[in-house]
C-alpha cells in the first residue's frame, strides 16, 4: 500500500496520542451566518472556493481537529443522509466492514473494521443524534476491545441560504503504541480534508457518488 494511501488511511484514526476530554459541540453559534462571520474574511473566501477548510489548532484540546463543511443540499438532506451510518464505505475506501450491532432512540453503536497498511483496526462507536439541533455526535464504545483509546466527534448542521447546509464537523482520537508514531505524527491534519472531501460529495450526490 502507497504511503498516500496509509496517510489517507489514517486520516480519522491518528491526530497524535491524545485522549481525555471527547470532541463535543460547545458554543454552538446561533446560526450558519453567525458561524461564517466568525471567520476571517480569507477563511470565509477559502470555504466558498473550496467547500471545505479547517479551522486553526491552536486554540483546540490536544488531537482534535475541526472543520467546516459547505454541502449544497438543504440541511433536512445532509441530516437524512448522515443518519444512514451503515452506508459509510460507499465514501470512505478504508473500511473493510461496517454493521450497525444496536439501534435504539436517537441513537446507534456501530462496529467499523478498518485496513491501514499492515494494521488491522476493529472499534465500536456509540453515536447520538440531536433532531431539534441537527448534531450527531459519536464516542469510542469502551466495552468493545479495540487498539484505539479513544474516538470522539461530531456534525453540527446549520442552514444556509440558498437551500445549503454549512456544517461543523470534530474529530479526537488517540490510538495504542501499536500504531507506529511515524505515522501518525502529522498526517490527519493533512488528510482530514480528503475525507470531509468525500463526505461532501457523497452527500451532494445525493449518495450516489464514489471514490
Amino acid at each position: 500500500m502507497s504511503w498516500a494511501r496509509t496517510s489517507a488511511l489514517l486520516a480519522l484514526l491518528a491526530t497524535a496520542a491524545a485522549g481525555g476530554q471527547a470532541a463535543l459541540p460547545v458554543n454552538r453559534p446561533a446560526s450558519a451566518q453567525a458561524l461564517l462571520d466568525a471567520q476571517p474574511e480569507r477563511r470565509r473566501a477559502e470555504l466558498m472556493e473550496e467547500r471545505v477548510v479547517l479551522l486553526p489548532s491552536d486554540e483546540l484540546p490536544k488531537g482534535q481537529v475541526e472543520a467546516l463543511v459547505l454541502f449544497s443540499q438543504p440541511p433536512e438532506t445532509v441530516w437524512e443522509l448522515l443518519l444512514q451510518r451503515e452506508r459509510q464505505k460507499e465514501f470512505r475506501p478504508e473500511i473493510t466492514a461496517l454493521s450497525i450491532v444496536e439501534k435504539g432512540p436517537g441513537r446507534v453503536v456501530e462496529e467499523q473494521h478498518l485496513k491501514i497498511a499492515f494494521l488491522e483496526v476493529a472499534y465500536r462507536l456509540v453515536d447520538r443524534f440531536d433532531a431539534a439541533t441537527r448534531t450527531i455526535t459519536w464516542q469510542l464504545d469502551p466495552s468493545f476491545e479495540s487498539t484505539l483509546e479513544h474516538v470522539s466527534g461530531y456534525w453540527e448542521l446549520h442552514e444556509l441560504d440558498g437551500g445549503r447546509t454549512l456544517a461543523r464537523f470534530a474529530t479526537k482520537v488517540s490510538v495504542s503504541p501499536a500504531v507506529p508514531g511515524f505515522l501518525q505524527d502529522g498526517i490527519t491534519r493533512r488528510n482530514v480534508p480528503q475525507s470531509l472531501e468525500n463526505t461532501r460529495e457523497w452527500v451532494d450526490s445525493n449518495g450516489r457518488w464514489r471514490p
